[in-house]
């Protein structure tokens, strides 16, 4: 019988490994079919991403292509908006000049009907047959499109649609041009044109004969609907297109996709073919592994242990514990070790060191516990231990308090020993009872919910330390003392009170410098061994959006910034300065990490009404007390380090040693500038200007240059910087200006110059009777005002025009020109340049540079002198260094060039000298 019970149990045995193997052998075949199934989904994505790249160019193409026809070619609006501006301004109260602008428009077939809007009224509708009725009618009586339209100020293109006054109820597009003077919306002219003719223009069909699906589509901007304007085909999901998005100003998209999807079937079964073959192999190589099981049955043991300390891993401790919960009656206390910072302390103490304390646990622990015992490591800076041994609650923690001082870390920071202690949490196992794992988990929960957990007296400390602080959350509920309630109530009142006047901005209701001051000598005279960081945030070219928009719109993308920076910095936020704000972080987090999250806070774009506004950030971070003792020192160094940041054009600087040595050269140089003012010994160079037509030098730009004491200059533009931040820049602009007149005046006449060109900061414009003070200074000299050039920059002026337009008129009454320096850098519209208060365009080297490898740059340049040439306007190419430049350019008609082709700046000395001998013909390299 007993026989019979063994037999029956092997034959159960045998089964159940029998069904093991199968259930393996099964799940390597899956395995098999997964890996070989990898290679071809790799080709299928890569064949797939060739064919999204060549759809992409065709996106491209035609994105190009669809905006040129509706900017362009079949924008009949623009050139009627033209006329009207112009007849507006010659002949305002005659309308009989639209009905002959727009008759040879309205010949053409596809042009259905064009209106003038003189303001916000109709006043002119053709084919007045059709349309004559509507005229005197408002905006507001037409689709939402006009009143865009007048909004924007630009073209606005609306399409296909059925006018609601049209009898007809053609289906078009409706091309809106508005008509704008200084900013000022004057009426709009708007044309429509056939749909089946546009459609025709842009020649999507063209697409699907190249075996593309696809789709034209726009959002709906006053409900955000999808519309769409044609497709291939009827019923295409168009998910795993490839889409391009531009802007009529509404959002318009053209999703394509091959009509026979982005792999064809002879691809197909290709990559069929490709991963049964794989899959062979595979089979064949798993057969021969099969050998092994064995030895990897083996190895894998080894995946129950921690490779860096030797003892248990989670897993390997749970099934060791779970075996001796099934064995013996002795209770099994389980301990759990935290050590509290472990991440960021072994950022310091280096891999070697932490190798070195991560090898050495296992020792410690079977040094102290004489017991048998588990010990297993959970995760980087976590423990665990279970002892078999019968404890009382002063045992257990006489044993937890002295084990963890075996777990004990040594940090050193700035050459100062610190300890890290391990905290802990024990529990007592009952053998037959509990569950391994859930023994674990209840002890770890246990834990987390005993360190969160405050006793009374620290949260009185809390509370005192928040209060200390400046929080204005500090509540103090616990108090049974009506008496110190009452008190601690009538404080906060108080205190509120007053912080709201000497340190919030009351605009955005947030701190300011002063309570940046306060808040952070609080910080540091509570502890001064508490490290923290500040985080200085300043938004890019922020000015244009008051000067372009209003205010008020600057005001609201103000309170959209603070309520986004407000989620990392909470209450230790402020405003500094305009558009800057200063964040305290006491989080050990690394500066590069916190920077990365506040530029992620900036990746979506700042909704104002139905504007939007895509914002790009300036950071600058220092920390306390590596980079300052005090409050002061610390705003000093990080407004040096936003400074450095935006000087070199970097997203993200950090305050080191390197910015101190900057600080030290810019007193440097503020020292010799001083000097040099003050005794007269600052140098002055000039750079000849060729005018082509006549081959001869006939003009100068005065450049300051100042001495380094080693033998060389500092950069310029660092010392006029500099000059502009410390209020020096008038100074240095009257003597620059006093030595080229001087100079002018002397030798002007001999070397056959005939104007001298000398920049302007905006600082000398903006003060009052400068314009008085110029023309004296200029006088002193000798000099006639029609030889002198003041240079002022492209952004400058755009900024600073409202206030610049007055003095530039009466400088230009006596004489002077006025030259922009630096166009083309990105600023400027052809369209405005005769509403400038400018005689001479310097073109920028960052134009002309390219003129070689692109056209549409040299495109661009031929539009720019043509633009000048209608305008009244000299141009002067600048940092022209080659002959193939030099060609070029001339070949666009620029009447002036200045660079190195021709000659460096050098002192009056050496210019005397290089102008006697004339022009010469150079060759590629510049002197």
């Amino acid at each position: 019988m007993e026989k019979g019970i063994i037999t029956s149990t092997r034959i159960e045995e045998s089964m159940n490994k029998r069904i093991g193997r199968r259930i393996s052998r099964a799940a390597v075949l899956l395995l098999i079919f997964v890996v070989a199934a990898l290679p071809g989904v790799a080709l299928r994505c890569a064949i797939v991403e060739v064919r999204q790249r060549e759809a992409e160019n065709i996106l491209f193409y035609y994105r190009e292509k669809i905006l040129l026809q509706m900017q362009g070619t079949m924008n009949e609006a623009d050139s009627l908006a033209q006329t009207a501006y112009v007849m507006e301004m010659e002949q305002p109260d005659q309308l009989f000049w639209f009905e002959r602008a727009a008759g040879h428009s309205l010949k053409r077939p596809e042009v259905c009907f064009a209106f003038w809007f003189e303001g916000d009224i109709l006043a002119s509708a053709l084919p007045r047959d059709e349309f004559g009725d509507l005229i005197g009618s408002g905006l507001q009586d037409f689709s939402y499109i006009y009143t865009m339209a007048k909004v924007v100020k630009d073209l606005v293109v609306e399409g296909p649609i059925v006018m609601e006054h049209d009898n007809r109820q053609q289906e078009v597009f409706l091309f809106l041009k508005p008509v704008v003077e200084e900013g000022a919306y004057l009426g709009q002219v708007a044309v429509a044109l056939d749909r089946d003719y546009v459609l025709g223009q842009i020649g999507l069909d063209e697409l699907y004969a190249k075996g593309y699906d696809y789709e034209l589509w726009r959002v709906e901007p006053q409900n955000g609907n999808k519309e769409v304007i044609a497709g291939s085909r009827a019923d295409i999901d168009f998910s795993q297109a490839q889409k391009t998005v531009f802007h009529l100003p509404t959002q318009w998209t053209l999703s394509i996709q091959p009509v026979a999807g982005w792999l064809s079937p002879g691809q197909r079964l290709g990559l069929i073919l490709l991963c049964a073959v794989f899959g062979a192999v595979l089979l064949s190589l798993a057969y021969l592994a099969g050998k092994n099981v064995r030895q990897r049955r083996a190895l894998l043991k080894a995946t129950y242990v921690d490779k860096d300390t030797g003892l248990y891993n989670r897993i390997g401790f749970t099934a060791a514990l779970g075996d001796w919960l099934k064995q013996g009656n002795t209770p099994i206390m389980l301990f759990y070790f935290s050590i509290e910072g472990y991440t960021q302390a072994i950022r310091r103490i280096g891999p070697e060191e932490e190798t070195a304390f991560l090898k050495g646990i296992s020792g410690r622990i079977d040094g102290f516990i004489h017991n048998p015992f588990l010990a297993g490591r959970l995760d980087a800076g976590s423990y665990i231990v279970a002892v078999r041994e019968e404890m009382d609650q002063t045992q257990q923690e006489d044993f937890a308090r002295g084990l963890s001082l075996e777990f004990l870390l040594q940090v050193r920071i700035n050459e100062e020993k610190n300890f890290l202690m391990a905290r802990y949490q024990y529990a007592c196992c009952r053998p037959g009872e509990d569950e391994a794992g859930k023994a674990i988990s209840d002890l770890i929960h246990a834990y987390y919910i005993r360190v969160s957990q405050e006793s009374p007296v620290r949260m009185l400390t809390e509370k005192c330390r928040q209060l200390i602080e400046g929080k204005s959350d500090v509540t103090f509920d616990e108090y049974t003392d009506l008496e110190m309630m009452e008190l601690s109530k009538t404080f906060n009142r108080y205190r509120k009170q007053v912080e709201q006047l000497a340190y919030s901005d009351p605009v955005f209701n947030m701190g300011n410098r002063p309570k940046f001051l306060r808040d952070t000598n609080m910080l540091i005279s509570y502890d001064r061994k508490r490290r923290f960081s500040l985080y200085c945030v300043d938004i890019c070219s922020f000015s244009q959006y008051n000067d372009l928009f209003s205010a008020s719109i600057g005001d609201e993308i103000l309170h959209e910034v603070r309520r986004r920076l407000s989620r990392p910095f909470g209450s230790y936020l402020y405003r500094i300065n305009g558009d800057v704000f200063l964040g305290v972080s006491l989080s050990t987090e690394s500066a590069q990490s916190v920077a990365a999250r506040l530029q992620d806070l900036f990746a979506a774009p700042i909704t104002v009404g139905k504007l939007s506004f895509p914002l790009q950030i300036r950071i600058a971070a220092c920390w306390y007390p590596e980079h300052g003792e005090t409050p002061g020192e610390l705003l000093d160094h990080i407004q040096s380090a936003l400074r450095f940041a935006k000087e070199s054009g970097q997203a993200i600087a950090i305050y080191n040693g390197r910015l101190d040595e900057m600080i030290r050269t810019e007193a440097d140089i503020l020292g010799r500038l001083k000097d040099a003012v003050q005794q007269k010994t600052l140098e002055v160079w000039y750079q000849p200007i060729m005018l082509l037509e006549e081959n001869e030098y006939t003009a100068a730009e005065a450049l300051v240059r100042l001495p380094n004491g080693k033998g060389g200059y500092f950069s310029a533009g660092q010392v006029i910087s500099l000059a502009e931040r410390n209020g020096m820049v008038e100074a240095l602009g009257d003597y620059v200006l006093t030595q080229a007149c001087a100079f002018l005046h002397e030798y002007g006449d001999r070397l056959g110059i005939r104007r001298m060109g000398i920049n302007l900061s905006v600082q000398q414009l903006l003060v009052g009777n400068s314009a008085g003070h110029l023309l004296e200074l200029i006088g002193s000299s000798g000099m006639d005002p029609r030889r002198v050039t003041l240079e002022i920059t492209e952004s400058i002026l755009i900024q600073s025009i409202d206030q610049a337009a007055q003095v530039l008129g009466k400088l230009r009454q006596a004489g002077i020109h006025v030259a922009l320096d630096d166009f083309g850098v990105g600023y400027s519209s052809l369209n405005y340049l005769s509403n400038l208060p400018v005689d001479i365009l310097k073109i920028d080297r960052s134009l002309t540079k390219q003129i070689l490898t692109d056209q549409k740059q040299f495109a661009l340049l031929k539009s720019i002198v043509e633009m000048a040439r209608i305008n009244d306007l000299m141009v002067v190419a600048e940092g022209v260094e080659t002959q193939a430049e030099q060609a070029i350019i001339t070949s666009a008609g620029v009447q002036y060039i200045q660079g190195y082709y021709y000659a460096r700046p050098m002192p009056g000395e050496k210019l005397t000298e290089f102008l006697k001998q004339g022009p010469v013909i150079h060759s590629e390299t510049p002197q």
